[in-house]
């Protein structure tokens, strides 16, 4: 996938989830986050030092500085979140962990988005698990939708760390906000989502070739349309092959006794491999339906199956 990912991050780049995190996502309301006293401090002495000023030009600079500071003390959430910016920009080292301190508290302590999404590009370089943890956990939004930005971000964090199916739900959530959640969604953003997943399934088929397990993790993703939706004939036809997939591959875990067993669980390799392959041809009529991509995908599980069919013929047993 390293080629997926250097086309995908060149083209697309990483300042979009950095500037969009502030740009016009709705703001959620939370709890108030627990504050170790001594961190409360710090948060305190620099809105202190913001509302401090002589210039008579920025008199109602320093009348908000205030209003911050009293907000602060009364335990405002954004408030917080305002100190902890203005420290991490001034790039003080000290500010900086402070500033992580502050945003740590906001997202783990009272599930503050835009402290999870800052917390995201913190990680981003130094520790990309943690830096998907929180941009999945931004992504989540409030409880009247998500957070754009994040699914992107997060999105593109599953690629980097080889989780393509996952990378093409993320990345497809982020293009499709607006049929669902119009008021969280942003123009801007959503083509550039668009613009990413389309090249993300271009990259798959042309520059991979996935085995069975990851065409099939992919297989549901791969259509920005969602399809084949539940309760249709098409997603029925593709859970019951996925059933029988799944009996084979216990089947396959299972130790052998006498050899009347081994010739049973044979029998029951063939059995379940044509029920699937019945399943999964039956669903390709459906092809037109389908995304190129999904398509691609198809052909390569067919495929595989043909491949165990033909061995288990010969030798009575294989592995997927």
């Amino acid at each position: 996938m390293i080629g997926v990912i250097i086309a995908l991050w060149f083209y697309i780049g990483f300042v979009f989830g950095r500037l969009s995190c502030a740009a016009g996502q709705p703001v959620p309301v939370t709890n108030s986050p627990i504050i170790e006293p001594e961190l409360f401090a710090k948060a305190v002495d620099h809105a202190k030092t913001l509302a401090v000023t002589t210039d008579p030009q920025y008199k109602q600079h320093q009348k908000q500085h205030q209003q911050l500071l009293e907000q602060l003390r009364n335990g405002s959430v954004e408030a917080l979140y305002t100190v902890a910016q203005s420290l991490n920009q001034r790039n003080v080292g000290e500010d900086r962990i402070t500033s992580v301190q502050l945003w740590h508290a906001l997202a783990d302590g009272a599930d503050h988005v835009a402290s999870a999404v800052a917390l995201g590009f913190s990680y981003a370089e130094v520790d990309k698990e943690l830096a998907l943890k929180y941009f999945v956990q931004a992504s989540n939004g409030d409880d009247e939708g998500p957070h754009q930005a994040s699914l992107y971000n997060a999105g593109r964090l599953l690629l980097e760390l080889n989780d393509a199916a996952s990378s093409l739900a993320y990345i497809r959530a982020c293009a499709t906000v607006e049929k669902n959640y119009p008021a969280y969604e942003t123009p801007a953003q959503t083509k550039t989502c668009k613009e990413a997943y389309e090249l993300l399934s271009n990259q798959i088929m042309t520059k991979t070739t996935p085995g069975i397990e990851d065409a099939i993790e992919m297989f549901l993703y791969a259509s920005i349309d969602d399809v084949p939706q539940e309760n249709t004939k098409e997603f029925t036809k593709w859970s019951k092959a996925m059933e029988f997939l799944q009996t084979y591959a216990s089947l396959m875990q299972e130790e052998d006794g006498t050899a009347d067993d081994a010739s049973k669980k044979a029998k029951a390799f063939m059995t379940y491999l044509l029920s699937a392959q019945e399943q999964l041809l039956s669903l390709q009529k459906s092809s037109k339906s389908f995304s190129e991509l999904q398509n691609y995908l198809l052909e390569i599980i067919l495929g595989r199956i043909q491949v165990l069919v033909t061995a288990s013929t010969a030798t009575g047993e294989s592995e997927l």
